[in-house]
């Protein structure tokens, strides 16, 4: 690495690698910028909906994509931030999501959903089962949702957005 260089040059990409450019591309379409419609269900049950943004880059040499979702009107459930890395060895995305102002974060496991989209599971900071999925992936949008499970171990959803490319 270059002395001295800013840490945007060091983190950020062109594009993938090119040696991987096609297992990358899962993530990588979704490189660029999207606006979102964002549904949540807040802790008294309550649903409420606000617009955002979402943003996608490339990263650590094009192996990783990393995204920041900001939305204004829940203030203070973001910014956070999602980094997927692909893993060559076992063909499946790290995935890694936190947002330092809940705190909060999740680690996922991402991988194709066989209907061109993409479903994550893990665990949340508390050790509870997650699972986050993209469908209805087009180059100009998408729907994300998020479930948690339940104390009957059934997941339920409890964020969805749908995404437009700006």
């Amino acid at each position: 690495m270059p002395s001295g260089e800013a840490m945007p040059g060091l983190l950020l990409a062109d594009g993938p690698d090119p040696d991987h450019a096609e297992a990358l591309m899962l993530y990588g379409r979704l490189v660029g910028e999207w606006t979102i419609v964002n549904r949540y269900r807040f802790p008294d049950g309550q649903w409420r909906s606000a617009t955002g943004e979402w943003r996608f880059g490339w990263v650590l040499g094009g192996r990783a994509v990393q995204d920041v979702l900001f939305c204004p009107e829940f203030h203070d459930r973001f910014p956070g931030t999602t980094i997927r890395m692909y893993d060559v060895t076992t063909g499946l995305w790290q995935v890694t999501w936190f947002s330092p102002k809940l705190p909060s974060y999740f680690s996922q496991i991402g991988r194709p959903d066989g209907d061109g989209g993409m479903i994550q599971e893990g665990t949340d900071a508390g050790g509870g089962r997650s699972r986050w999925t993209f469908t209805d992936v087009t180059p100009t949008s998408f729907r994300w949702q998020g479930f948690s499970a339940g104390p009957d171990g059934e997941f339920e959803l409890f964020q969805e957005m749908q995404a437009t490319r700006a």
